[in-house]
């Protein structure tokens, strides 16, 4: 799937990619959690900075399992 992404992306399509709200992008966004820039007022995510998020999260989650 990773090829099938576009190279930036908006907002509502890393929201339906990870399946999560809008909001919650947004809110990592803002707290750079997740990296992006602004275009005018609409936030822009690049492929590349969305899969490093992804490994992240999936980073933490098996960190945590191993912990337990």
């Amino acid at each position: 799937m990773n090829n099938e992404l576009p190279a930036v992306m908006t907002v509502k399509e890393v929201a339906h990619y990870l399946r999560r709200c809008t909001k919650t992008i947004l809110t990592r966004l803002e707290s750079r959690d997740l990296r992006g820039y602004k275009e005018g007022r609409k936030w822009r995510i690049r492929r590349e900075w969305l899969l490093e998020y992804e490994q992240r999260l999936i980073n933490r989650t098996e960190s945590e399992r191993a912990a337990q």
